[in-house]
């Protein structure tokens, strides 16, 4: 605000045109126009994005007729892609765990691994074929969905949580990896956990 030389006295009147902007980004029906007038430039980079925008700045009576109208405001926001089965994710870096979303896909598949696996020591099924007939399904699909039921429980919990790596997903867990074997360490999984 001091390179463009704006009056101290105006930030009120700026802060509350600022508010009011952010009312009408809310809003399902005057978000796409306030994107047009707001948004001057949007570019991708390998690292992250970077947004410049121009805010209105609210007319004064005592205002000079060199005081820009508009207050231009630039940021970068770091992101990685990531591929997640077969679509791409933006990852927008320091915001895992407020927009963290569950996989339920992933969730559902664990939540079926553990029931199936408990179905087994409980005596309820005497075999993957049994689970398999009794749902309609192959027996090679069950035997790869029960892989889950023996992952790390800090992996679970970050599964439940939202917070497992973007590319950890139901295909690439049942599909394309081979679990360890109980006793080698998991720690190729778990360190994207933290």
């Amino acid at each position: 605000m001091e390179e463009l030389n704006i009056d101290a006295s105006r930030l009120p009147s700026i802060f509350k045109a600022a508010e009011a902007w952010i009312k009408s980004l809310r809003s399902e029906t005057e978000t796409s126009p306030a994107l047009v007038r707001l948004i001057e430039c949007v570019g991708l980079k390998q690292d992250g994005i970077q947004v410049s925008i121009k805010l209105p700045i609210p007319a004064s009576d005592e205002r000079d007729p060199a005081t820009p109208n508009e207050l231009a405001l630039a940021r970068f926001v770091p992101m990685r892609m990531k591929r997640r089965g077969v679509e791409m994710r933006l990852i927008i870096d320091g915001d895992a765990a407020p927009g963290a979303r569950v996989d339920l896909p992933l969730l559902n598949a664990t939540a079926r691994a553990y029931r199936r696996s408990n179905d087994l020591l409980a005596g309820r099924a005497r075999s993957i074929g049994d689970i398999a007939k009794r749902e309609h399904l192959t027996g090679r699909h069950v035997r790869r969905v029960m892989r889950l039921a023996f992952l790390a429980p800090k992996l679970v919990k970050a599964i439940a949580e939202g917070r497992q790596p973007a590319d950890l997903t139901t295909v690439a867990m049942t599909h394309r990896i081979d679990l360890p074997p109980p006793h080698a360490p998991i720690s190729s999984l778990l360190h994207k956990v933290g």
